[in-house]
């Protein structure tokens, strides 16, 4: 039933008290990550962050992207006869446009789910200031203004801590305020409107217990403002103003400006939110999207194919950026943050790093996207400040860290240690103080730990992963490259040495011949101790499971492909290919194909959509629809059908998820749409840019073309008229040797390579896999210290052992290469 409104505003007088009852307030939380805006100014004057959902403004970042200072903002709308109370992110329908398509500014109209009103709002930071603005006009769809109330309720967090807040009411400069500070360092937060607050009806109370929104809808509801608390001290707090309407009384509308400054003080933030809201606030507009506008006008347009979704995911990136340090963040938020904090969580995990985090891998993505869309400059920062806080006396890096450096988890991702050596390459930083200092040191670190890895890209699980190994193989040839530059020839030809080795023997530690999918011939997903054939079990995260490690399987060996380590065409590539279509894609209607992380992830949404909080159901990831387009691409084909996928995974305001909901969806939530994780994540919004781009250029754009040139543009091809053929250069102790055969057990089902060394010593059979060009292929270890290699062929039932002669090489003694 749709209510009309008939009556006026009754007068009201809430109770004013000094503190606030309820100490320390309810447990913290932050808001949902379903972001649907986003921005800040496109320069370094001001700190401010802001983010939004339901239309209304979510986690605000002061002074660092990864400082929260805010949990939500909105409003609340009454009528005049006090007989309900609306809150602005339940009660209405949002829609969300970009106020100017090359910029992070934002129109949002809410309009009332009871028809009653609508809310419109424009939403960008003050250029020149640390204040964030929202230009808003408040209609009465039904009746006049006198029949409504209006009221701002603002949930603080200053300094990235829900629970440390104190709050007061106050006037500056004939201004009323609704100021918060942190307790212990005095960062504060200053709240003030163009169109008045009402004469003592100001509030600052403890959530859940003193807060406006209690007081209007909690407890004995009775739908009116009865408190006017003074302050609320040191604990979780929010704070509440109503509006004079009075002025507009027969008015179907108003118009008025609300912001919300920052400052390292309470005297500042007042200061900043005057200056800002006695300002010309259009002008103010126009000078944040001409900045904005600058920018997106310098990025490579790839023969105007970049569009909308180009230019908002190189925004984003550029958004996610810290404007002092350079720092890049995985995302500007907490993923299921609302739920997810401290001892709401049942963790019992404090959540106060979330995304707004630096994870060097998650940068190395989105700082090569921006490479890629032309914007060096905010890279190259990225990466001096990664190199100079994250990275360890040992040469390693950080697993995650806040932009002040101080480390949030504290595991060992090889990657991790490999990506920054990449980036360093690609923008060309072999100063020999760089390589001394950071590259030299990684490289090192990499050769003495690899190709092991304490936990892989996700986080989760030790061991052999194609992916880690691919980016240390890249990582080394990057190295060696900046080595040679420097004079250190020395670690120049043992870097590319242990490359060389690693690249060869890839397969072996993470390729198996026995798995229960499909023929049974793929990469693992990650192998303990690099024998894929054991079956040892795998213990998966997030109450996955224990599994049989054979059955396991992600996409990461197409990281292989991808850096440049492997060609497209790799049979056990192709192979692999086969087993991770069957196992974990899915294809949404109408909008594409997508994958999950691995068979069996957890991290995800219960089966009922309810949060994550430690077991779940991961749900398919936009990022592989973009990896997989990269392959298309490096396989010479064409990734439109690709592009066109990540762009119906993002949401209306083209911000794409970390998760989108697979087929399997709960009720209630649409296969193909983001998830409750997180929306934006950086990664996927570089991922978009770095295909669009690669399917223009038709080559993928962001892989080390050096690596590219000595694996794939240089890999040795078995002679067409040979029946067994191998790279004589590699036929030496401490190689791998990858030895190809086209025989007369060609035509067989299945072929291995029998093989020992120094007259048939140490024996073994070794599985080949068969190409697209005829021959079989496998790669071994040539031993360090032995003199002949002795091989033959079979099928399990016959032999091709070269008449009856084998196949002998000499091996002539080295020092070991690996």
């Amino acid at each position: 039933m749709t209510l009309v409104i008939l009556s006026k505003v009754l007068f009201s007088v809430a109770i004013t008290k000094d503190e606030a009852f309820g100490y320390p307030g309810a447990c913290p939380i932050w808001s949902p990550s379903t972001l649907t805006f986003l921005g800040t100014a496109q320069n370094p004057t001001s700190q401010v962050w802001f983010t939004g959902f339901n239309g209304i403004i979510g986690e605000v970042f002061y002074p660092s992207v990864d400082k929260a200072a805010t949990v939500d903002w909105q409003f609340l709308v009454g009528d005049g006869a006090n007989t309900w109370v609306d809150e602005e992110k339940q009660d209405t329908t949002s829609q969300v446009n970009l106020n100017n398509t090359r910029s992070l500014s934002w129109n949002i109209t809410n309009k009332a789910k009871n028809g009653n009103y609508q809310i419109k709002k424009t939403i960008f930071t003050d250029p020149n200031r640390n204040t964030l603005i929202q230009q808003v006009t408040f209609t009465a769809l039904r009746g006049t203004l006198d029949n409504f109330k209006l009221y701002t309720l603002y949930h603080p967090a200053i300094g990235n801590d829900g629970k440390s807040t104190t709050g007061y009411n106050t006037t500056y400069n004939g201004i009323g305020m609704l100021i918060a500070k942190n307790s212990t360092n005095g960062m504060a937060s200053a709240l003030a409107s163009s169109l008045n607050f009402k004469k003592g009806m100001m509030s600052s109370g403890f959530v859940g217990h003193s807060d406006g929104w209690q007081d209007l809808k909690g407890g004995k509801i009775d739908n009116t403002m009865n408190w006017a608390y003074k302050s609320a001290t040191n604990g979780n707090i929010a704070q509440m103003a109503m509006f004079d309407l009075s002025p507009y009384a027969k008015q179907k509308s108003v118009t008025f400006n609300l912001v919300l400054g920052f400052g390292n003080n309470e005297t500042n933030a007042k200061k900043v939110a005057a200056e800002t809201l006695n300002d010309n606030v259009p002008d103010m507009l126009s000078a944040y999207n001409a900045q904005w506008n600058s920018y997106t006008n310098n990025l490579n347009n790839f023969g105007g194919t970049a569009d909308t979704q180009y230019y908002v995911a190189a925004m984003a990136l550029k958004a996610a950026t810290d404007k002092t340090s350079g720092a890049m963040v995985a995302g500007l938020g907490n993923p299921w943050g609302n739920s997810n904090y401290s001892i709401c969580n049942p963790l019992g995990i404090e959540m106060q790093g979330g995304y707004h985090l630096v994870w060097p891998r998650d940068l190395y993505k989105t700082a090569s996207a921006l490479i890629v869309a032309g914007d060096s400059a905010t890279a190259s920062k990225a990466l001096g400040w990664l190199l100079t806080t994250m990275q360890q006396p040992d040469g390693h890096f950080l697993q995650n860290a806040f932009v002040d450096g101080t480390p949030y988890w504290t595991g060992i991702q090889m990657d991790e240690t490999a990506f920054p050596i990449i980036l360093a390459w690609k923008l060309g930083r072999n100063d020999a103080t760089t390589y001394t200092n950071h590259i030299k040191p990684a490289a090192d670190y990499i050769v003495k730990n690899g190709p092991w890895t304490q936990q892989e890209r996700w986080e989760e699980n030790a061991g052999y992963s194609p992916g880690t190994i691919a980016s240390e193989i890249a990582a080394l040839v990057c190295a060696a490259d900046i080595a040679k530059v420097n004079g250190d020839t020395t670690s120049e030809t043992n870097y590319l040495a242990k490359a060389d080795y690693w690249q060869g023997m890839v397969e072996n530690w993470t390729f198996t011949a026995s798995g229960s999918i499909g023929n049974g011939k793929y990469f693992q997903r990650i192998d303990d101790n690099g024998n894929p054939n054991d079956g040892h079990i795998l213990n998966i995260s997030n109450g996955g499971g224990s599994y049989d490690e054979r059955s396991i399987v992600d996409t990461s060996f197409l990281e292989l492909v991808r850096h440049g380590v492997k060609p497209g065409n790799n049979p056990y590539i192709l192979s692999s290919i086969a087993a991770i279509d069957s196992t974990i894609k899915q294809t949404i209607p109408g909008k594409g194909d997508g994958w999950f992380r691995y068979n069996h992830d957890g991290y995800g949404e219960t089966s009922t959509g309810a949060d994550y909080t430690g077991a779940g159901i991961g749900r398919l990831w936009p990022i592989f629809t973009g990896e997989r387009g990269h392959f298309v691409i490096a396989s010479g084909g064409n990734a439109d059908s690709y592009l066109a996928t990540m762009r119906a995974f993002a949401n209306s305001s083209y911000m794409i998820s970390e998760q989108v909901w697979d087929l399997n969806a709960p009720s209630g939530f649409t296969p193909g749409t983001p998830t409750k994780s997180m929306t934006p994540l950086s990664w996927s919004m570089g991922e978009y840019i770095t295909l669009l781009a690669s399917n223009y250029t038709g080559k993928v754009m962001d892989m080390p073309e050096i690596v590219y040139q000595r694996y794939v543009s240089n890999l040795y091809k078995p002679h067409k008229d040979k029946t067994v053929d191998y790279n004589q250069a590699s036929v030496q102790p401490g190689t791998a040797l990858t030895i190809y055969y086209k025989g007369f057990l060609a035509s067989s089902e299945q072929l291995k390579l029998h093989w020992g060394h120094d007259n048939w010593q140490s024996v073994a059979d070794k599985p080949m896999l068969k190409r697209n060009d005829g021959f079989w292929e496998t790669t071994i270890s040539i031993p360090v210290s032995e003199t002949a290699l002795n091989f033959a062929f079979t099928d399990g039932n016959n032999w091709d052992n070269n008449g009856g002669s084998n196949w002998n090489e000499t091996l002539s003694p080295v020092s070991s290469r690996r």
